[in-house]
């Protein structure tokens, strides 16, 4: 093995290196005793396969495209079934001593996804399904040019053509790859002298660029021509077969960490320790009670009164099972949970998690069980971490407590079954609490004594910590000082303007704003990325920096001091700088780049803020069509599918809601679920008759087998109760109604025995025996 300039690649190995593989990585792995093929042996494999004409002219990239376009589907199962390894040479796992960044492939399989899977260093982060990583040293960022068989979307790209369209779709996302191999050193392992279009097409910077970082190929023979040729892109040569270069690095001694805690978790999960007394920032209490979210500074204090349900959660905690703290916005759940966080002994060692990507979560498991001591997990947010926390749960060790907003928790409540975790709603106050807040309130923020409003459809709910301090406070709230300046600043600095509008509409999606995504977004203003952090932080007032989980990034992230002011800010800036927004966004900011990206895209085409950003549907539709071609996920479409019933183009929407249905495999109860809806919608309308009333009939039972099939009963009890009341209010003398209501009733119920507290549950289920009443 000869390797050029060995010293400098040695020293990139350990300070860190991208690693961009072709098939001849994968030789040394095989899928049900085949080994993995490279692109001559895949063609002939295909030939056989599909009963073609031995041999053949077409290359593969030709022969997939006739597959394609003759026999999709059987080709997408042959590659699911060819590309999934079973089994691997033990020196892949050498690849752990090498400090590796980034993983770009020009393969399909999940071979990298089989090498870590017990990894206790590394956690594959796939860019494609999370957004690059924004945490920790431990996640590789996993790049699959062609598609993985792990996305399950049945979307491969075989050709360079193929990825030219792709980089003309989207030009963030590659300018954004580009700049990774342009700053980190680059293996390029597995590629032949044919192969070198695909390396081209990436784009001839990631060799040539004016910042060009140090690249090495790796070629299995001395051929002089192809050193040469790759010599001339301005690689270095490492001439030698992939399971040598895996035994080479075998050898490289991994750097220890001087000082570094016994602890595992400690050492490798630094994020998610609490923070040190002395080492948090001091702020005035004021701030908190002016909008913006609780500090541990806060918390620490002292000073923020501990409520009833602070007492009830550390009972629920000590007495065995995990638990779930639900509530509306701004009702202090995160508050109280770094309230238990830091004011619970001798249950477990607190970890405080605001994001885990499921791969992470192992990662943690496995440091976890082998120190086999018990941890107390706090995360906010649950909903994003729902995939995460099913992993964090095999372990015995661990202990959850976990928050997120009631609506949320509505849609993963499946996910947090009864038997295991405590559900406490913390939404409402008691007087003693209602008394006890107020008399916390700095006196400089006070304005009078709190009364409770009566509101008929809440009936004698407890009112909520957002209910009493927006009632008595006095000073201008944060959400106030928004406003005003995004007032001011679309005047007088229109840049920082769209950054701070920006930065609210990533929060909402609850999604903190990393400088590569600003940066990308203010490109229309010919900014680079030192001015960018310079304009972010400059808003100091508005916006803080993201800390905790980032400790360890190698840029910084703000978020705006608040998310329900982020929230209250979407819903009140003007329409056409809402469109404005969205339009530039999401033509200039890849997915790519938006850490947690699975995350963001529940939010960020929801249909609401489209429509109202969009008030012509056809302009509405172009924006949902130019979304589609960078994600083409099911979710979109039932969200582009809502947004036309609600401009009334119900045809469209039923187009579009069927799509949502064929991706989704057609059994998918929340997409039935909003085609039950779009249904009812499209003919509630319409003049009354037999058949409105059959098409009504059939939404409500499209939603009663919703209930019936899916674990998320509350979800689907609380519309088809809505749509009940409608069905009533169009044909009160259907022999149906009755028993509509009745089913309601039932499944109301049944839930408020568990969620007694859930405001708009109670309001239903007040209106619904109303209704039976008066039949």
């Amino acid at each position: 093995m000869k390797i050029q300039n060995e010293n400098l690649f040695k020293h990139s190995l350990a300070e860190g290196i991208n690693i961009f593989v072709g098939a001849g990585f994968s030789l040394a792995a095989s899928s049900n005793g085949k080994a993995m093929p490279t692109g001559d042996q895949l063609k002939d494999e295909l030939l056989i396969h599909f009963n073609r004409k031995q041999p053949s002219k077409l290359n593969l990239t030709q022969l997939c495209q006739i597959l394609t376009s003759t026999h999709r589907y059987e080709l997408l199962e042959y590659f699911n079934n060819r590309f999934r390894v079973t089994d691997f040479d033990p020196l892949y796992s050498n690849l752990e001593r090498a400090n590796i960044k980034s993983i770009f492939t020009t393969n399909i399989d999940d071979l990298v996804f089989k090498i870590f899977e017990e990894s206790t260093k590394y956690y594959i982060n796939d860019i494609v399904l999370r957004g690059p990583s924004i945490s920790g040293s431990n996640a590789i960022d996993y790049i699959a040019l062609h598609g993985s068989v792990t996305h399950g979307d049945g979307e491969f790209a075989f050709s360079p053509l193929e990825i030219s369209a792709s980089f003309e779709r989207d030009k963030d996302k590659w300018f954004g790859y580009i700049g990774r191999i342009q700053t980190t050193p680059t293996i390029y392992w597995g590629y032949r002298i044919e192969d070198a279009g695909v390396l081209q097409a990436l784009a001839k910077e990631t060799v040539t660029g004016r910042n060009k970082a140090d690249a090495w190929i790796v070629l299995r023979s001395n051929d002089e021509e192809a050193i040469e040729y790759y010599s001339s892109l301005g690689f270095q040569i490492i001439i030698g077969d992939t399971l040598q270069l895996l035994k080479y690095m075998g050898q490289l001694s991994v750097r220890k960490q001087i000082g570094a805690s016994k602890s595992l978790v400690s050492k490798n999960f630094k994020e998610y320790q609490l923070p040190n007394i002395s080492t948090v920032p001091v702020r005035s209490l004021s701030e908190f009670y002016l909008g913006a979210e609780p500090t541990w500074y806060d918390v620490f204090s002292g000073k923020i009164y501990q409520t009833k349900h602070f007492t009830a959660a550390k009972d629920a905690i000590v007495s065995g099972t995990h638990v779930m703290l639900i509530g509306a916005a701004v009702t202090g759940k995160t508050t109280l949970l770094k309230q238990l966080a830091t004011g619970l002994a001798g249950v477990g060692v607190p970890l405080y998690v605001e994001e885990i990507t499921p791969e992470k979560a192992g990662l943690l498991v496995r440091d976890i069980d082998a120190e086999g001591q018990p941890i107390l997990v706090f995360i906010d947010n649950a909903a994003d971490a729902s995939d995460a926390i099913q992993i964090l749960l095999s372990s015995a060790n661990v202990k959850i407590v976990a928050a997120e907003r009631d609506y949320i928790f509505d849609s993963v409540s499946h996910k947090f079954p009864r038997k295991k975790f405590t559900i406490l709603d913390v939404s409402g106050l008691s007087d003693l609490d209602t008394q006890a807040v107020q008399n916390h309130i700095p006196v400089d923020v006070k304005r009078k004594q709190f009364i409770k409003v009566k509101d008929p459809l809440a009936a004698d709910a407890e009112p909520t910590f957002f209910e009493v301090i927006t009632s008595i406070i006095t000073a201008d709230s944060l959400a106030d000082r928004f406003i005003e300046a995004i007032r001011n600043l679309k005047i007088t600095k229109p840049a920082e303007h769209d950054l701070l509008l920006m930065a609210c509409y990533l929060y909402a999606c609850r999604i903190p704003t990393s400088v590569d995504v600003a940066t990308a977004f203010s490109r229309r203003y010919s900014v680079n990325a030192v001015n960018v952090l310079s304009m972010l932080q400059s808003m100091g007032s508005l916006l803080s920096p993201y800390e905790g989980v980032l400790a360890d990034s190698n840029q910084a992230f703000f978020v705006p001091r608040s998310r329900a002011v982020a929230e209250i800010v979407m819903k009140k800036i003007s329409a056409s700088e809402l469109r404005n927004l969205l339009e530039v966004f999401h033509a200039d900011v890849s997915p790519t780049k938006i850490g947690r990206y699975d995350i963001f895209r529940r939010n960020a085409y929801d249909a609401k803020t489209v429509g109202r950003a969009f008030q012509n549907w056809e302009e509405g539709l172009e924006f949902y069509n130019q979304a589609f071609n960078r994600d083409h996920t099911h979710s979109l479409k039932q969200q582009g599918a809502l947004y036309l019933s609600s401009k009334k183009n119900h045809e469209l929407a039923f187009s579009w809601i069927d799509d949502a249905l064929a991706m989704a495999g057609g059994f998918n109860p929340t997409v039935r679920n909003t085609y039950a809806v779009i249904l009812f919608t499209a003919n509630f309308e319409k003049p009354a008759s037999i058949d409105v009333m059959s098409s009504l009939d059939e939404s409500l039972a499209i939603l009663q087998k919703c209930h019936h099939d899916d674990y998320r009963k509350v979800y689907h009890a609380k519309i088809f109760a809505e749509y009940s009341l409608k069905y009533l209010q169009k044909f009160p003398l259907s022999p149906n109604v009755r028993t509509y209501l009745e089913k309601s009733h039932e499944w109301l119920s049944e839930e408020l025995r568990l969620r007694s507290g859930d405001r708009w549950m109670n309001s239903l289920s007040r209106q619904i025996k109303s209704a039976l009443r008066s039949l």
